[in-house]
């Protein structure tokens, strides 16, 4: 998952549900010197009563140090149906974790000279091709989807392909079916997580390599690393030590995910810890090259350095060079790291390069995310002590945020050019400059932002500014408007980085042809089992054009719509799922391959 959304949530779950959410960083003993049996001892205490509070039925997790697997253990039920308990071979959804993989896999080809980094993806999957406003011809956009662009998510590429995205379908088709998606940005200017890049990435594996991804993966990297209870195939029930998810305390569906290199990986902490030892060798494992040091050093240099738009976030081939919101474990400590998510199982791994230390640890429910990082971060501090190092920050490494009794409301200057409406990946986030104040609104609940001595907004304890409310971790939260790259981003400061939040949007003409769009839409999508949405809404407020998905009779978050001309119209904004192309046609709307039509019930009443 990508950093930026997982603030966006924080800010939104703050929002909505005040006082709830991500809890402060728990306080850690001191370690001696090579003391790791209290490294243990303190997680092994700690963890079960965090996995009780975020309701999380089972956790694994892996310590690494250089060559050594410090220890590996689980905790908790890996199903609890059958009250089987999770032990140190037993397998989770890694999610995200798999992209790590499969970058690994490129550059194992790439070294063979069966790809390269900076040609054309069209050179290995001809049939697959973009359109683009970005670009004077179709040629020019199709050479601008490098391999290194799809790897860093720099290609500018929608994050997803629609259809059938939880099924077992064969990965070689994809690219077809795929073919004639619009780009969402100009691709090399901004990093927008994809992972239909990745998937594609996975067919181009296929492709030059002659062997089904499964195989390949097997063969060149998984039993070369003698990771034995990892596969990219099949479900919980395909092998007996693999866990049950978890969705709002129920067992998952656990649907087959038809984009395997981008998140079908089925793995254990300490197989993950045995790829992590061999990037610490420098692509050696058990006296075998599996990648060269050349490889191993462009996996890990940044490649988004000239991007304005990504803030404090480095990126290089799949991985994340920096904390990217998370709390960092020292000032001056490189960091890499990706978290990984399926909805029903959370995972997490950091690495901390210069002292050659990592942990890995997985979960299996969607109320593990928080959790699953905050022990990495935990387990990650204590084990800098066990090395004989002293923890310069122990809770975290950015300065105290001064006090809100020093904050004060912004000037009617300051109101009047903050106040607009912002697209973010929640939805529409409003500034409002309302008697005298300055509001954030999201969801139908509001807060008043107030200026701290550091110039940054902050929002005070009051709803509606009439009574007080505990906020929580919204607290610690800075945000403010910032000029970038010819665009004003909502931007969100915490642990002392800055990410993009949201992007202001302002009001422009809506043609009569979009204006007659307005009202309910259904999917039309044979044989989808579980799709993303199952209906649509577009609706004209204020004057702008707002779409709101619909899944299981839930409606999701609400997003602008910026119509380019009669046909084509983009959903607002920069950030994850921004810049999609919605696509009129005379039987309803297309976007990133789904149909939807006209709802028979649809009425006039949705234009405001």
């Amino acid at each position: 998952m990508l950093r930026s959304l997982r603030l966006a949530s924080l800010f939104g779950l703050l929002l909505v549900n005040t006082g709830c959410g991500e809890r402060a960083p728990t306080s850690l003993p001191p370690i001696g010197k090579g003391d790791y049996r209290a490294v243990i001892e303190h997680l092994r205490q700690s963890i079960p009563e965090q996995m009780r509070k975020n309701h999380v039925p089972g956790l694994s997790l892996a310590l690494i140090d250089g060559q050594e697997l410090v220890w590996a253990e689980g905790f908790g039920l890996a199903d609890e149906a059958l009250h089987m308990r999770v032990t140190p071979t037993t397998a989770f959804r890694a999610g995200s974790l798999s992209k790590l993989f499969t970058a690994s896999a490129t550059l194992q080809l790439v070294e063979q000279q069966r790809l390269s980094l900076d040609a054309p993806l069209s050179r290995t999957l001809p049939e697959f091709r973009v359109r683009s406003r970005f670009h004077a011809d179709a040629r020019s956009a199709n050479d601008a989807i490098t391999l290194r662009r799809l790897l860093s998510h720099q290609a500018g590429l929608p994050s997803e392909f629609l259809p059938r995205l939880r099924t077992d379908d064969p990965l070689k088709y994809l690219p077809q079916k795929a073919s004639g998606l619009w780009l969402n940005n100009p691709p090399g200017t901004q990093m927008a997580y994809s992972n239909l890049g990745f998937a594609l990435l996975g067919a181009a594996i296929e492709r030059s390599s002659g062997q089904p991804f499964e195989t390949r993966l097997q063969q060149h990297l998984l039993q070369p690393l003698a990771m034995e209870h990892s596969s990219f195939v099949g479900n919980s029930e395909l092998q007996p030590y693999r866990a049950r998810g978890y969705l709002q305390g129920q067992p998952s569906s656990d649907e087959e995910i038809r984009d395997l290199p981008a998140g079908g990986l089925w793995t254990t902490p300490r197989d993950v810890g045995q790829f992590v030892q061999m990037l610490f060798a420098q692509g050696r494992f058990d006296g075998r090259q599996l990648l060269s040091q050349q490889s191993v050093a462009e996996m890990f240099r940044q490649q988004n350095r000239a991007n304005a738009l990504d803030f404090d976030c480095p990126i290089g081939l799949a991985w994340y060079l920096g904390p990217c919101g998370d709390p960092r474990i020292g000032p001056q400590l490189q960091q890499w790291q990706h978290s990984g998510s399926t909805g029903d199982f959370a995972a997490q791994l950091s690495v901390l390069p210069e002292p050659q230390l990592a942990v890995v640890v997985m979960a299996n429910a969607d109320t593990a995310e928080a959790l699953v990082s905050e022990v990495a971060t935990q387990a990650l501090r204590l084990m800098l002590q066990a090395q004989g190092n002293q923890l310069v920050c122990p809770r975290d490494c950015a300065p105290s945020l001064p006090p809100l009794a020093a904050a004060a409301a912004p000037s009617p200057h300051d109101r009047q050019r903050l106040a607009g409406l912002y697209a973010s990946p929640l939805g529409v986030i409003r500034l409002k400059d309302q008697r005298h104040q300055l509001f954030a609104e999201l969801g139908g609940k509001r807060v008043e932002l107030l200026r701290d001595s550091q110039g940054w907004l902050r929002a005070q304890k009051k709803l509606l500014g009439l009574w007080s409310l505990d906020l929580g971790l919204l607290e610690q939260l800075q945000l403010d408007v910032i000029s970038v790259a010819g665009k004003e981003v909502l931007a969100v400061r915490r642990h002392g980085q800055t990410l993009p939040l949201g992007e202001r949007i302002d009001p422009g003409p809506i043609p009569a042809d979009w204006q007659a769009s307005v009202g309910r839409y259904r999917l039309i999508s044979p044989n989808e089992r579980e799709p993303l949405l199952d209906g649509l809404t577009l609706r004209i407020d204020q004057g702008l054009l707002l779409a709101q998905g619909r899944r299981k009779g839930e409606t999701l978050g609400e997003f602008v719509v910026q119509p380019l001309d009669d046909a084509h119209a983009l959903l607002a904004g920069s950030a994850l799922g921004a810049g999609n192309t919605l696509t009129r046609h005379s039987d309803g709307l297309r976007v990133l391959g789904y149909r939807f039509v006209r709802s028979p019930d649809q009425d006039a009443g949705l234009q405001l």
